[in-house]
């Protein structure tokens, strides 16, 4: 049979030509978001007298071309809780619903907009959509036992105060990539927002599972590459890792030029063997340059008082050893004449019973090394210990150990406490050549096995190498004073020569306890001025801080992907290929990440794909979806943008209005198309039904479900908790700490409520995960409508809402359940509704034996859970 009258070929053939013309025209519409962005003439429509701006001919054009009208504005009441929700992710409040209804103005909607642009609590909604970018989880981030910082929150709160701010986007863009390497700012907010900033490349979740610190290191430059160019330029950069993006213009080598920028970016600590060791981001003080320049001058200060310190203490070492090394044979000689020892048992430190937030490490000093146990997190440390000895009695445990910090341990004997203040003082250093032995405690042990416990509630523990436990013979120690004083020896060396005979002499940090009065009186002046300087140090909250590495390096291609598979030649530093028709690609000199340089080369105005990225962005979280529906991917395999044509006008605008995103909402929200009603046009439903069933065209507006954070926020402003900040300064972040994207972070939720907050929000889609989030989901679960109905929280909610109602006692309960159904839908009842409720809070009263505030609980639960109460239309 002929091919072409085979009716299973002919199917073939003509899917797979559909396809390739998908194919072809997905292919050409990424290309054409590459060229540069060109302000289109608006078309020319029929129906002039529905446009209001240039937004509304673009999209009536093609509603036109499908035989399609626009739906009906929308009415007041639904407006004002549409734009509400919009720009401050909260319900209108009674009083503005009542005073927008009541204002007749011409201009009415558009003090509206100003109105709420102006608000506070803008930044808080729109941060939010841009923290999802950023993947940024709240309270992820801490750092245990670290004084004066709060994690990821001062980034939060940048973002916030950059959208309240209406900070242009280029330079948002640019503090967020390389805001470290900019120059400082005399203003001290403006100051602040540079440091913090370039978190925006710190946050990601690269460390949770991997254990190899060289893989570590690469999942992090992959982090910031994968962030980065999906945010700024929605390409899929990360694909090109492994081999060429198969379906974009990006080779690998356009990658490795990308990811030696963020390889020479310093975002956490010197990694070694210890895969813990990458997990600790870099901090940096929030503080002003002279601020910090102060603190840095004081501190050189101290380490002059310490290298002075330890100088003197060398001295007087190199001193005694000369006299004692002469005098060693009468030393071991008077040894001989002490009685021995009742018990003396030496052990390492690693020998441990158990332990917490410790490890075994390996130092090395002058070609040998030592195993010390030493500080994982500096925070809630302990180890333990067995120790059996054979008689009841009185030992002394002392420590041969290293630190420079003060952290005192607890230790305990068989669970008693024996003493708070161990191993208290500094030695001088890290390394080995701080070593001393120091007494750690003394206490009563029974015979037999006994258990040891030396516990850090906060601070560095020290490196202890081993210990020795000694038993306590008052006449013991009574003879050596004896034969000491008898040959003119010193008691405290002498007991050394019997305990360490291999090793008695002191260390330079033990060499302290020799010291003369005169001597320790020097020490103790050193001390008081190096105590006095650390005085004078301002302690400033710390923020995760970025810098460049002190020697930028380019790195090769990772054949595969794979760490230890590279090639021979290193990929010098620099920007994607794909954009070189629109703009250069910048020379990023050899002492130069090449950040700074990737920040000016995006928010060049000649870039074309930065400025409509974002406007596409603006677009989708007004309207649900994005002109093109793929916001991270451009690509060919993102989805092709349904008005290519809107989509420039809105990025030249953009550019063209300074990149402000206030200016943006303006636009878009003052358009007939953002103000149509949710319901199509009557006639046209089944055509729109066929012709455009997912309402690209935008034929009307479509009904958005909450985000998670605004049904929870919704709640909480049902019962008053939430006060309403006016225009008139800066967001007051403590008045806001109830909302739902500071609450998990503040610990502000309600008493018991956390772990029901923790499951309400994934339930409504919140992803907890860290990726970046483009487009969050909207699922519809049994779940969720079984959460309205049985959840605590709900019922928490409700309980404090009936209260708030039940309190207003000059109202009739007609007039409350108004009230009720005004401050949770954002609209009154009619007399079937208002009938209703009252009859249903009859029956729970009457029926069902409820107190009366029980009853109108359920009857705000039920609120809760109505379908007006989570869409916004």
């Amino acid at each position: 049979m002929p091919v072409s009258t085979n009716p299973g070929i002919k199917r073939i053939v003509v899917r797979a030509a559909a396809l390739l013309c998908a194919i072809a025209c997905c292919v050409a519409a990424s290309a054409a978001l590459t060229d540069p962005v060109r302000k289109p003439a608006p078309p020319d429509v029929k129906g002039r007298a529905w446009v209001r701006n240039p937004i509304d001919r673009f999209i009536l054009s093609r509603l036109e071309a499908e035989g399609l009208h626009p739906a009906p504005e929308a009415d007041k009441r639904t407006l004002i809780r549409r734009a509400t929700f919009d720009l401050l992710g909260l319900p209108p409040r009674p009083e503005e619903i009542r005073a927008f209804l009541a204002d007749p103005a011409p201009d009415a909607y558009e003090r509206l907009i100003d109105r709420l642009l102006a608000s506070p609590h803008y930044g808080e909604r729109w941060g939010r959509h841009w923290l999802d970018i950023a993947r940024y989880v709240p309270g992820r981030i801490s750092f245990t036992g670290i004084r004066h910082t709060s994690g990821d929150q001062p980034y939060r709160d940048y973002v916030v105060r950059a959208f309240n701010e209406d900070k242009p986007y280029d330079r948002f863009v640019t503090e967020q990539l390389a805001g470290d390497l900019l120059p400082p700012y005399a203003d001290r907010v403006r100051e602040m927002d540079r440091i913090t900033a370039p978190a925006f490349l710190s946050i990601g979740a690269w460390f949770d599972q991997e254990t190899d610190p060289n893989r570590l290191r690469l999942e992090m430059v992959d982090d910031m590459v994968s962030t980065t160019s999906q945010a700024f330029l929605g390409l899929t950069v990360q694909c090109a890792r492994c081999h060429d993006h198969k379906f974009d213009p990006i080779p690998t080598a356009d990658y490795y030029a990308l990811a030696g920028i963020f390889r020479s970016t310093k975002i956490v600590g010197a990694f070694s063997d210890f895969w813990r060791d990458g997990r600790v981001r870099c901090l940096r003080p929030m503080a002003m340059p002279e601020e910090v320049a102060a603190n840095a001058k004081l501190e050189q200060a101290i380490a002059a008082q310490a290298a002075g310190r330890w100088g003197y203490l060398t001295q007087r070492r190199a001193e005694a050893m000369q006299a004692w090394k002469a005098d060693e044979p009468r030393y071991r000689a008077a040894a001989t004449q002490l009685p021995a020892l009742a018990y003396a048992k030496h052990f390492e430190a690693e020998d441990f019973d158990g332990v917490h937030n410790l490890r075994i490490a390996q130092l090395a000093k002058d070609g040998s090394g030592s195993d010390v146990i030493e500080s994982m997190l500096p925070t809630d440390e302990w180890v333990k210990y067995r120790l059996s000895v054979p008689s009841d009695g009185r030992y002394r445990l002392d420590a041969f150990y290293n630190t420079a910090e003060r952290t005192p341990l607890l230790v305990q004997v068989n669970g008693a406490a024996v003493k708070t203040d161990a191993l208290a003082a500094s030695t001088g250093g890290w390394d080995l050549t701080y070593q001393r032995w120091q007494e750690v405690a003394t206490f009563d042990l029974r015979s037999g096995l006994n258990f040891l416990r030396l516990y850090a509630k906060e601070g560095t523990f020290p490196r202890i190498d081993r210990f020795r436990l000694v038993a306590v013979d008052p006449s013991r120690d009574e003879k050596i004073r004896r034969v000491a004083a008898d040959q003119k020896l010193d008691p405290i060396l002498l007991a050394e020569f019997q305990v360490e005979p291999e090793h008695p002499w002191p260390t330079i940090s033990g060499i302290e306890v020799f010291l003369s009065p005169r001597q320790r009186q020097q020490i103790a002046t050193i001390d008081a001025e190096s105590e006095r300087l650390a005085a004078a140090i301002q302690p400033y909250d710390l923020t995760i801080g970025v810098s460049d590495e002190a020697h930028p390096v380019d790195i090769p291609v990772h054949v595969r992907g794979d760490v230890y598979s590279v090639a021979p030649q290193p990929t010098p530093r620099g920007m994607p290929r794909l954009l070189d028709a629109a703009l250069p690609r910048p020379a990023i000199p050899a002492d130069h990440s090449g950040r700074l340089e990737l920040a000016q080369w995006l928010t060049d105005p000649r870039n074309p794909l930065t400025a409509r990225v974002m406007a596409n962005r603006i677009w989708q979280w007004h309207f649900g979806r994005g002109i093109v529906a793929t916001p991270s991917d451009f690509g060919t395999r993102g989805a092709p943008p349904t008005h290519p044509e809107l989509l420039d006008e809105l990025s030249a605008t953009f550019v063209a209005n300074g990149w402000s995103i206030k200016q943006m909402h303006r636009l878009i929200m003052a358009s007939a198309t953002y103000r149509m009603s949710c319901e199509p046009v009557a006639a046209e439903s089944p055509r729109i039904q066929q012709r455009d069933p997912e309402n690209k065209l935008l034929s009307h507006f479509s009904a958005r479900r909450l985000d998670a954070e605004e049904l929870y926020d919704a709640m909480l402003c049902a019962i008053n908790n939430l006060p309403p900040q006016e225009a008139t300064g800066p967001l007051n972040v403590e008045k806001s700490k109830n909302r739902a994207m500071y609450v998990l972070a503040a610990n502000r939720a309600p008493k018991g409520m956390g772990g029901e907050i923790r499951k309400m929000f994934p339930l409504f889609d919140c992803d907890p995960s860290g990726a970046p989030i483009a487009v969050r989901t909207t699922s519809t679960t049994p779940a969720q409508s079984l959460f309205w109905l049985n959840s605590p929280l709900v019922e928490y909610y409700a309980d404090r809402f009936a209260a708030r109602l039940l309190k207003m006692d000059k109202l009739s309960d007609a007039k409350r359940v108004e009230m009720a159904y005004l401050i949770a839908l954002g609209h009154a009842p009619d007399e079937v509704g208002i009938d209703r409720s009252l009859k249903f809070i009859e029956e729970c009263t009457r029926d069902d034996g409820l107190a009366p505030e029980k009853a109108w609980s359920q009857l705000c639960q039920t609120l809760f859970a109505a379908e007006a109460f989570h869409y916004v239309r």
